[in-house]
């Protein structure tokens, strides 16, 4: 008895297979990318609730021992310059709302992202008065970051903040910058 094969079918069937191989590596990429984009989001909302909480040591250690921050001007690198910067914070209560965030998955240990934030910040705030009175955003900033896995969580390689908006009565700083 002589069985015929079609070719065609084997050929079609092959494609297929090679289509569906394609198709779960391309969905488990996505899945790995999207565990990176949630670990990364997680890290930008540890560093803004560190920050506005006043959990200066535990922002820090978001940096590699070389990461450095681009803050009002100024590069702080490493932790400890960052930690040290904090001291002019003083009695500022601040809240820095994060919106419009991006994070671009280079590879499986580089990610750089974007987000905007509006910034609230009411200074000479006594917490034992109660909560700080309601005033209009101070600015609206654009930051940009680096972020590397090391040791297995992620961290940031470099952060640059950059306003887009501010108000020029409260905030003066800008125009010293361009001197």
């Amino acid at each position: 008895m002589l069985i015929k094969i079609d070719c065609s079918l084997i050929a079609a069937y092959s494609s297929m297979h090679q289509v569906k191989q394609h198709l779960n590596m391309t969905q488990l990429n996505r899945s790995v990318e999207r565990e990176i984009e949630w670990d990364c989001t997680q890290l930008l909302y540890k560093f803004y609730g560190f920050l506005d909480e006043k959990r200066y040591e535990e922002m820090s250690q978001l940096f590699l021992p070389h990461g450095s921050w681009v803050r009002l001007g100024k590069e702080l690198v490493g932790p400890d310059a960052i930690l040290a910067a904090m001291g002019e914070r003083g009695n500022w209560m601040t809240a820095h709302v994060v919106t419009n965030a991006r994070i671009n998955v280079i590879d499986k240990n580089n990610v750089e992202t974007v987000q905007y934030i509006t910034l609230y910040r009411q200074e000479g705030y006594d917490p034992s008065s109660g909560p700080a009175p309601v005033v209009p955003p101070l600015g609206l900033l654009r930051h940009a970051d680096q972020l590397v896995r090391h040791d297995g969580a992620w961290k940031f390689l470099r952060k640059t903040s950059r306003a887009i908006m501010t108000d020029r009565t409260r905030v003066t700083h800008y125009d010293k910058l361009k001197a």
